[in-house]
């Protein structure tokens, strides 16, 4: 099968694509195509005011929702004709959404993005709506990428994968058996330091001349979010705008710097990941593989070292997968196994009832 996945996550930055070939059930994955777009600023803003709550007129959502099934449209439309050109033809897109809303607590999450729109301008099968139907069976409806982290990366157990996008998330592999698996969102990733950047310190530079204000830490790491057990999920409703605005002033009321600040978030970042990695997997030879943006911040992954002294940390790319899009080559892995009708949900990891075929099916 030949699938393509698209991918935005809470940063909210625009969207990643991945076209790969595949069996189902898949001992391994082909890459054929990546490809990434950015959202216009417009368009992101929006969806920052919308997630953070600054926004909740009814006919704004429907306009982002179609705003956002266009932006997948287009992409997905010219990743296809690249492959057609090729002699290839797509026999599924699966799209993630742009999620706006996740309230796992009471059972409810919300992304945008037309796939009908998508599944006509393609002329291709789209599955969409992953998330629902782990929710109806109360679980988190996340996190849903370890599902394809064991097609992708069990035969290296045990290992842990770990992607720092807006939010933190680990994948647990100890064996290569799915039942042994177990996934839960750590905290922010890169959402707070992009938001004391105002843009992104994507390199870590400005963390790299700060200071850590160890009381600013002390004071973010009481949040009761990482005080709970898993599963357990998370989003810009946690560590949106207004925690990172409590974390820089709490920086600065104590004569920090802008660059304290985002010293003090990164090591937020690296502390919360390397907590919550149990001690079967700091021992030897345990590896960390790392995706999303985080995996191109030296000062974070620096601090993710120090924290982690014994453990292997290297990108996701070393493997064959992309650490800019694993998460558009996990979505597009969940797709395929949906359109089979085949489970590719993994219920240790969200909380929920059973697994199930997760996704909602568009024909053009």
């Amino acid at each position: 099968m030949i699938a393509i996945g698209l991918m935005s996550g809470t940063s909210a930055d625009g969207v990643d694509a991945a076209a790969i070939e595949l069996g189902v059930p898949a001992a391994g994955v082909r890459l054929l195509r990546t490809a990434s777009r950015a959202y216009a600023p417009s368009l992101r803003e929006a969806l920052l005011a919308l997630g953070e709550g600054r926004a909740t007129d009814a006919r704004a959502i429907a306009l982002l929702h179609a705003a956002v099934g266009d932006a997948y449209a287009d992409l997905a439309h010219d990743l296809a004709r690249a492959l057609r050109a090729e002699g290839v033809r797509p026999d599924v897109v699966a799209m993630h959404g742009q999620t706006v809303a996740h309230l796992p607590a009471e059972r409810v999450t919300l992304q945008l993005g037309d796939a009908a729109r998508v599944a006509v301008r393609t002329g291709t099968t789209v599955v969409s709506d992953f998330r629902s139907a782990d929710v109806a069976l109360g679980g988190q409806g996340a996190p849903l990428v370890p599902f394809a982290d064991v097609v992708l990366f069990g035969r290296l157990a045990p290992v842990a994968v770990l992607n720092v996008g807006g939010i933190a998330n680990l994948t647990l592999i100890p064996s290569s058996r799915p039942e042994d698996v177990v996934a839960f969102d750590t905290g922010p990733g890169n959402m707070v330091i992009d938001a004391i950047a105002a843009g992104m310190d994507t390199d870590g530079a400005g963390a790299a001349r700060g200071r850590v204000d160890d009381g600013a830490l002390g004071d973010a790491l009481a949040h009761p979010f990482f005080a709970r057990r898993g599963p357990k999920s998370t989003g810009r409703e946690d560590f949106g705008a207004p925690f990172a605005a409590r974390l820089d002033a709490a920086v600065r009321a104590h004569g920090g710097s802008r660059d304290d600040a985002l010293a003090t978030a990164t090591a937020l970042t690296a502390r919360t990941i390397a907590d919550a990695l149990p001690p079967a997997l700091r021992r030897a030879p345990a590896r960390l593989l790392v995706a999303g943006g985080g995996a191109r911040n030296p000062t974070l992954l620096g601090r993710l070292g120090a924290a982690l002294p014994g453990i292997a940390i290297e990108p996701t790319d070393a493997h064959g997968v992309p650490a800019s899009h694993r998460e558009a080559v996990a979505f597009a892995i969940i797709g395929a196994y949906r359109l089979r009708g085949l489970p590719n949900t993994l219920p240790r990891a969200t909380g929920a009832a059973r697994t199930v075929s997760a996704g909602a099916v568009h024909i053009p």
